[in-house]
C-alpha cells in the first residue's frame, strides 16, 4: 500500500480515505512492537495502540458502510489480528490450538495527549 491513499506509514489525516482494510508487513521496534497512533488534528488528545509479535496485521475500519448514516465515521477502530481477512476460508495464518493448549499474545492502548 506504499504510495497510495491507504499509505499511513507517516503521520497523516484520515480525511476522506474509506477504511476496511488490513495492513500486514508492520513496521516494528526493537522490542518486536508494532505501534499505531489515533490523534485530533490538533495533536492534543488521542490513543497509541501497541501489538506485540504475534499480531502481524492490524484491521482498520472508518465505518463508512454503517448502515445508519448518522453513525458514520463517528470512530476508527484498529483491531490487532493473528491472520489475514478470509483466512478461516484460506488458511492463511490460522492458529488452531488442540484441547488444553494456551495462546498468548500482548497488546496495550494508551491515551496520548
Amino acid at each position: 500500500m506504499s504510495g497510495t491513499p491507504l499509505d499511513f506509514s507517516t503521520s497523516r489525516l484520515i480525511a476522506a480515505a474509506c477504511l476496511d482494510t488490513a495492513y500486514g508487513g508492520l513496521s516494528r521496534g526493537v522490542d518486536g512492537r508494532a505501534v499505531a497512533e489515533l490523534s485530533d488534528p490538533a495533536g492534543r488528545r488521542g490513543l497509541r495502540l501497541w501489538v506485540a509479535e504475534p499480531f502481524p496485521y492490524l484491521m482498520v475500519y472508518t465505518g463508512d458502510q454503517v448502515a445508519r448514516p448518522e453513525r458514520r465515521r463517528r470512530a476508527v477502530a484498529i483491531e490487532p489480528m493473528t491472520c489475514p481477512p478470509n483466512a478461516l476460508r484460506s488458511g492463511a495464518g490460522l492458529i488452531t490450538l488442540r484441547p488444553q493448549q494456551a495462546w498468548q499474545g500482548d497488546w496495550g492502548v494508551t491515551a496520548t495527549g
